[in-house]
């Protein structure tokens, strides 16, 4: 409480902020402060209480390498070409020369470094950094861990014991590492930029003892998905049904139709709560470190996820989809000296992409390249109710690989861990979704995917293969059983217009994304 009241006394701004940047990874807004009361997140329900909640945040490509290219670079999806696993950024046409987010801050003189996973595994981008990141190895579940009962995915989660093989997890190491970056910062002499990104709540919930699921969320506190089945009339690219593809691993989800036991749901829920949990502990840590070195006052904080997450709800239980769940994500920032901003929440439509150019306005930073995309959204620190940003609609989007006649369900879906290690010009690349985020309303169309092209387009937009449209008029961002996602109108004779009109301002939007 003493931390939220010193907040709202006037800071004078600095001249040159610092910018501590917290990441998490698969973390949809499970948290406190988005209204998720069952939820043990004091730290960042802290830190939103003392900065600005983004209601409507986005990423642009709901799963993890394509996403980080992104807003690391400052660059849409099919700007970076880094649709995948396989290629970054720097492999893009102009791609060598772009200058990232952090690299801005670089070349203004800062010190700039990271930890744990900020840019994707094997993916990091030293041209970023003054000094060397630390980009920690994943550690999985070991000889030793707590893990599920038997009829559960075994890999879904697991808790460190005394007996574990490795003692420790690799957010301890991660933690370690980015708090030595934090002091060597402070003792720089130099305005500063220290990234730190987490692994949880990412698979395996990998978590210690006192943060086990059922010590943190016992009993019946943990409640099944409202609407545990996937739309009807969805087409059949839209989703992501198959164990092999998903991120949970339970064998029961393998079509459309099939859907994880309620007992079953229940507990994979459980435990990744606790891994939210866990990755607040961890966040808290660095936040603390920020008070500890007399920089929480004139340090820029930005929190949030690389994409969200689905834990049952319309049958999914992963990212990977263009669904609100698997796109929405927790986006919080504190400028303490935006004092309008203070414990507010903003309904403006921000996108991963709008960071770059966001932090620089904050920062009061500029020489930003042509080619950097996305829209300052600083204004709403000034006023988190303006109006400025009212049309402005979030895009992402997702491939689909591999899609054809599954024997165990009789039915057509695709595979290969939505293109993840797919090349763009390979016949196994079959689709691309796009999907719109207005005020209103989430439209998504699938369009064929050209592998044969030459040119940096690969869409065919000529004949769209399915669509989906969702009402999400009264939608707060803080229900995940929201109604309105469950229920795809895209095919009932009274939307067709609205249908045609926002499918017109998608295509205008994605021919201009590159």
């Amino acid at each position: 409480m003493l931390t939220v009241l010193s907040s709202m006394l006037a800071v004078t701004p600095p001249t040159r902020p610092n910018v501590l940047h917290l990441v998490a990874d698969d973390l949809r807004p499970q948290l406190g402060c988005y209204g998720q009361s069952e939820m043990k997140t004091p730290n960042l329900d802290e830190l939103a209480a003392t900065g600005l909640v983004f209601s409507h945040a986005y990423t642009n490509f709901a799963y993890c390498a394509p996403s980080r290219n992104s807003f690391m670079s400052g660059r849409r999806p099919d700007r970076t070409r880094a649709l995948n696993f396989l290629t970054t950024f720097r492999m893009a046409p102009g791609g060598e020369d772009w200058v990232t987010m952090p690299q801005l801050f670089k070349n203004a003189g800062y010190f700039t470094s990271s930890a744990g996973k900020v840019y994707h595994d094997h993916m990091d981008d030293p041209a970023s950094w003054t000094y060397p990141s630390n980009q920690t190895k994943w550690i999985s579940c070991q000889e030793g861990d707590i893990r599920p009962a038997a009829g559960l995915s075994q890999h879904a989660f697991c808790g460190v014991t005394n007996e574990s093989k490795i003692t420790y997890t690799d957010e301890d190491l991660i933690l370690h590492e980015g708090l030595k970056r934090m002091e060597l910062a402070h003792e720089s002499g130099k305005p500063w930029w220290v990234s730190i990104g987490v692994h949880r709540p990412h698979v395996s919930f990998r978590v210690p003892a006192g943060f086990y699921g059922n010590e943190l969320y016992p009993g019946d506190v943990v409640k099944p998905p409202k609407h545990p089945e996937a739309p009807s009339d969805l087409p059949f690219m839209a989703g992501n049904w198959d164990y092999k593809s998903d991120d949970i691993g339970d064998s029961h989800h393998h079509c459309q139709a099939c859907t994880v036991p309620t007992q079953n749901a229940i507990e994979y829920r459980r435990w990744y709560y606790a891994a939210v949990t866990w990755t607040d502990h961890n966040m808290g840590l660095a936040l603390q470190k920020l008070k500890d070195l007399g920089e929480y006052d004139n340090t820029i904080v930005m929190f949030h996820a690389d994409h969200g997450w689905q834990l049952g709800e319309l049958n999914e239980w992963s990212k990977k989809t263009n669904t609100e769940l698997a796109t929405h994500i927790p986006m919080l920032i504190r400028v303490p000296w935006k004092t309008n901003s203070i414990g507010k929440k903003t309904n403006v439509r921000m996108e991963l992409v709008d960071l770059y150019r966001t932090v620089a306005d904050l920062a009061g930073l500029t020489n930003i390249q042509d080619s950097v995309q996305g829209k300052s959204v600083a204004a709403a620190l000034d006023d988190p109710s303006t109006t400025v940003f009212e049309e402005k609609a979030a895009f992402s989007q997702i491939g689909r690989c591999q899609c054809q006649k599954q024997d165990m369900s009789n039915t057509v879906q695709c595979g290969l861990s939505a293109c993840g290690r797919v090349p763009l010009n390979d016949t196994d690349f079959n689709f691309m979704g796009y999907t719109m985020r207005t005020k209103d309303y989430r439209y998504t169309t699938w369009v064929s995917w050209d592998y044969k092209s030459s040119d940096l387009f690969n869409a065919s937009w000529e004949y769209p293969n399915g669509h989906e449209l969702y009402n999400l008029t009264t939608d707060t961002g803080m229900d995940f059983d929201y109604d309105g996602y469950s229920v795809n109108l895209a095919y009932e004779p009274g939307y067709q217009s609205l249908v045609q009109q926002l499918h017109q301002q998608l295509k205008d939007a994605v021919m201009k994304m590159h």
